[in-house]
């Protein structure tokens, strides 16, 4: 099956509306009716407070339909009441996750998020690692773009074999814990050190 895959800056007034509110969807069916998480949704989307202008989303898709998708957020984004997902959980804020989930705190421009990763439920299984490299391979080229060094995302640690398998050099960035739905940790991605990245 053949991706493409798409940045989506909703400062762009060029964009592709139709995959961003499709983006929205996957993660309303996927996070609340598939996987019953406690979430906001409305109008068929899901969408929390980080989903702003200054999110920039990846998506993955095939005529027409999005098969999955990332948030992007700089680490250093300060909305006053809220900073970036992986640190407000580290410090406590968001009721549902773990706190001190990271070795130490990060804020830096050089630093990217990747959060609310969605693959379709009905994608095929052997399908879903090659949409996934796709989405962190265009996560890693927009983001270098735009100054980056690193990529954090907060994931079950079983992608780190993922990644390593593909020569993409992730580890963790602190504990790894138990939530709801299985154990969790922060991945980080410097892009120095996986020299496989553009390969993929």
């Amino acid at each position: 099956m053949d991706f493409r895959t798409s940045v989506i800056d909703l400062k762009d007034t060029c964009i592709d509306h139709s995959l961003y509110v499709q983006c929205l969807q996957l993660r309303r069916d996927l996070f609340i009716a598939n996987m019953g998480w406690n979430l906001f949704e409305s109008m068929g989307c899901e969408y929390d407070q980080y989903d702003t202008p200054a999110a920039i989303h990846v998506v993955a898709h095939a005529e027409g339909q999005v098969l999955g998708c990332m948030r992007l957020l700089r680490t250093d984004n300060d909305q006053g009441a809220v900073t970036y997902m992986i640190l407000d959980a580290h410090l406590g804020r968001i009721p549902n996750l773990p706190s001190g989930i990271m070795t130490s705190e990060v804020r830096s421009k050089d630093v990217w998020e990747a959060s609310r990763l969605a693959i379709s439920p009905a994608l095929p299984t052997k399908y879903r690692n090659t949409l996934l490299l796709q989405l962190i391979q265009r996560a890693v080229t927009h983001t270098e773009q735009q100054g980056a060094k690193s990529l954090l995302g907060l994931m079950n640690p079983a992608f780190e074999r993922i990644f390593k398998r593909n020569g993409i050099d992730a580890y963790k960035f602190g504990p790894i814990l138990e939530q709801r739905d299985g154990r969790i940790c922060v991945l980080r991605l410097d892009y120095a050190s996986s020299v496989a990245l553009a390969s993929i």
